[in-house]
């Protein structure tokens, strides 16, 4: 370990060099350091899952509850050690910073320790503005969540350095009980964390709460290294050590031309991309949810699988329905000349990749293990206002699209690319997405399906879980939309839409799109 003085970490020297010899703490890993990067950068804040359960926990329970999962999974105790603490701030955004590559990344550690009020952020005061407009609005909508609570949501900036809270937040929705509760907000800085991560969290939940048989006792801590790290589990190894990302040889050339051919055909509308920071000063966003019921969501799937061929799930026909809707809605795709292209960025879960191990896929179930799927359809495509006949076969070659990409492992190039030992070695990554992101106008779209979730079976259980809803703002990528979408049995399936002002012009216009998606999903 390269020798750094105590000053330069919010953990003291002698606790971080024992962590690194009892495995809790560690450089991060290539793929790590670019979700921190967005953070370092600003140019991301956070995602959301909201869960409701099928009864209330106390205070204890939930305590204990926590204190469990995070004693398995010791990815949820993590910060990043930032260099130049505590002005690593200005650093990361410095010319100095911007002015080589840093092959080597920054320490992860677990925390020292760790109580409720570091997670439930209720309790902080430094959020309390935003918290009490959430609960506000909870209250007002009759205990229901909804898409004002969402926006709030992503005002949120949870600090990826700690020092004395995680990567991660809960907010507890109370309803008639005010030291109980069942609705719950996950939130997340994408730090070691995926929307497939925030699923896992509440799944771990219900299973915990499921286990406590009788009252228990009143916990001070979640986590106190001193007294549990015999109990923690180490922290997993960067991911890309056990998945091979590596990409093609021909996927370099490959990617630049079609950036190239993409950036000068592609559809731009009036939003531009700033710095999270910078954002609020000159645009808003603005979010709707769609809900699906569960009979209407398995009308839609009877649908699918009667008009296509083989398995195919439900994303590309969400993703066929939102460009025609697009078009049908008539106030986004008014391409110039030479604007004939869009685009759809896929997150793609990487577990799935993980080799065929109980253990090793326990030691992933949280972390930031996605990639995605990118590709640029022609806008024209989609236009289906005068003859709908190419409605089915668009969504059979998006399905074999999507499908190939996955089967052929291309949701891990991209990644792949950035990560590979010449690029971390002459690239300064953070500058390299500034520039990718920042002054660009939006114009994509963000699809991300984190999946379908079966609940009926364990309804005869104290706690499950009746209702999901997964969502965020795509932040400073150019994407012009970001659809979030989850489902179960019990409540159907939830789409939380966001997008700008400057990019649909009001949020009665947003509603509006929306009414014609969900006509579209519903009565294709």
């Amino acid at each position: 370990m390269t020798k750094i003085s105590e000053e330069h970490f919010p953990i003291q020297h002698e606790c971080l060099e024992r962590m690194i010899q009892n495995g809790h703490a560690r450089r991060m890993g290539s793929v790590e350091d670019l979700y921190v990067a967005l953070n370092r950068q600003k140019l991301y804040r956070n995602f959301s899952a909201y869960a409701e359960l099928s009864d209330y926990c106390s205070k204890d329970q939930l305590t204990l509850a926590l204190r469990n999962i995070c004693l398995k999974n010791p990815t949820l105790l993590h910060i990043v050690l930032p260099t130049r603490w505590p002005d690593h701030e200005n650093y990361y955004l410095s010319s100095e910073y911007y002015s080589h590559p840093h092959p080597e990344h920054d320490y992860i550690s677990v925390l020292p320790e760790l109580k409720l009020d570091g997670v439930i952020i209720n309790e902080q005061p430094e959020n309390g503005k935003i918290v009490r407009q959430i609960l506000e609005e909870f209250r007002n909508s009759n205990g229901t969540y909804n898409a004002k609570i969402f926006k709030l949501t992503t005002a949120l900036t949870i600090p990826y350095f700690g020092p004395t809270s995680p990567n991660w937040r809960l907010i507890c929705l109370p309803e008639e009980h005010t030291d109980k509760w069942k609705k719950f907000i996950f939130v997340s800085n994408h730090c070691m964390s995926d929307g497939r991560s925030s699923i896992h969290f509440f799944h771990d939940l219900k299973a915990e709460l499921n286990d406590i048989k009788t009252p228990p006792k009143k916990l001070d801590y979640l986590f106190k290294y001193e007294n549990d790290y015999q109990l923690l589990r180490k922290l997993p190894e960067p991911i890309e050590k056990v998945i091979d990302f590596r990409p093609p040889y021909l996927f370099i050339p490959k990617s630049l031309l079609s950036g190239f051919i993409y950036n000068h055909l592609r559809f731009a509308s009036r939003g531009i991309c700033t710095r999270m920071d910078d954002m609020e000063k000159s645009d808003d966003v603005v979010a709707e949810i769609i809900t699906i019921s569960p009979s209407e969501l398995q009308e839609i799937r009877t649908k699918i699988k009667s008009n296509i061929q083989g398995k195919c799930t439900l994303t590309p026909f969400l993703q066929v329905c939102w460009f025609v809707s697009l078009h049908q809605w008539g106030k986004f795709f008014k391409p110039l000349n030479f604007e004939w292209l869009t685009d759809i960025f896929i997150p793609a879960d990487c577990r799935p990749q993980l080799p065929d191990d109980e253990e090793v896929r326990q030691m992933y179930r949280y972390g930031a293990n996605v990639g995605f799927v990118d590709f640029t359809p022609w806008i024209c495509e989609s236009n289906m206002n005068d003859n709908k006949e190419n409605f089915w076969p668009l969504i059979e070659h998006y399905h074999q699209v999507i499908s190939g990409a996955l089967r052929d492992n291309k949701h891990l190039h991209g990644l792949g690319l950035n990560i590979q030992g010449f690029v971390q070695k002459y690239v300064n990554i953070d500058k390299a997405m500034c520039d990718r992101a920042i002054g660009k106008a939006r114009g994509g779209t963000l699809l991300s399906n984190v999946g379908m979730f079966k609940q009926l079976d364990s309804s005869n259980c104290n706690y499950s879980i009746k209702d999901l809803a997964f969502g965020q703002f795509q932040g400073s990528w150019h994407q012009a939309f970001s659809l979030g979408v989850c489902s179960t049995d019990v409540k159907g399936m939830n789409i939380i839409v966001a997008s700008t002002k400057n990019v649909v012009g009001s949020q009665e216009s947003l509603e509006e799109l929306c009414r014609v998606y969900k006509a579209m999903l519903l009565g294709p």
